[in-house]
């Protein structure tokens, strides 16, 4: 039965990872990890008593947050927040499949889904991904299949788990030979001074290490 368990998780990962890059549905689908880490961003600024004024997602998969902050520690964090939140978030799917919870991680994803449509998103692009996002999970949860409803809760979860690994390798690749596009890396390079290069092996590593133990304990 583990053996079995174990299969099945490699090869959703390996469906996620390969439908990721395929031309316009690998965009659709990475979209999922661009909210969540633009969300990461946004929920820092919150917590940092911040605000949240748009989020913007590109359909090169790109995405923005602008937010309002004050202080140098609370841009450092919010900066940091976004590969971070999409580590953890990953992390957290998979601990909800381990015990058995995967309506719930659809339920979630359908609740960000909403906030974000309805407080956050300022572009047309972002707006139109996100309800056809709402419409897929909601007419999966309306249905009441459980066999799709868990095949999708897997599924999403490995997206999300490959992409935060994949995007956060982007990134530290790009620290190394374009330091100062490296997105979230650089705003960190120009606000601690210490390389960008260095944040993107932080970003990158950290990524890492979250999905091995999130596939460890499931497995």
């Amino acid at each position: 039965m583990e053996n079995l368990l174990t299969n099945q998780i490699v090869v959703y990962l390996i469906a996620a990872y390969i439908l990721s890059h395929v031309p316009i549905i690998g965009r659709y689908l990475t979209m999922i990890n661009t909210l969540i880490h633009e969300n990461g961003h946004a929920l820092a600024a919150l917590f940092l008593n911040g605000k949240v004024y748009s989020i913007k997602l590109f359909i090169n998969t790109a995405g923005e947050a602008v937010t309002g902050q004050r202080g140098w520690f609370s841009s450092v964090v919010i900066s940091y927040a976004g590969y971070t939140f999409s580590s953890l978030a990953a992390y957290g799917c998979f601990m909800l499949l381990n015990k058995g919870n995967s309506r719930f991680i659809l339920y979630a994803f359908l609740t960000i889904a909403i906030i974000n449509l309805l407080l956050w998103i300022r572009n047309l692009y972002g707006a139109v991904w996100l309800i056809s996002f709402i419409a897929l999970f909601g007419w999966t949860l309306y249905s009441g299949n459980g066999t799709i409803q868990t095949f999708l809760a897997y599924f999403l979860s490995s997206v999300l788990l490959t992409e935060s690994v994949s995007s956060a390798l982007q990134i530290f690749m790009l620290s190394i030979v374009k330091s100062k596009s490296a997105g979230d890396a650089a705003s960190l390079a120009h606000y601690t001074k210490i390389p960008a290069f260095l944040w993107g092996f932080v970003f990158f590593f950290q990524s890492l290490y979250v999905a091995f133990i999130a596939i460890r304990n499931l497995v």
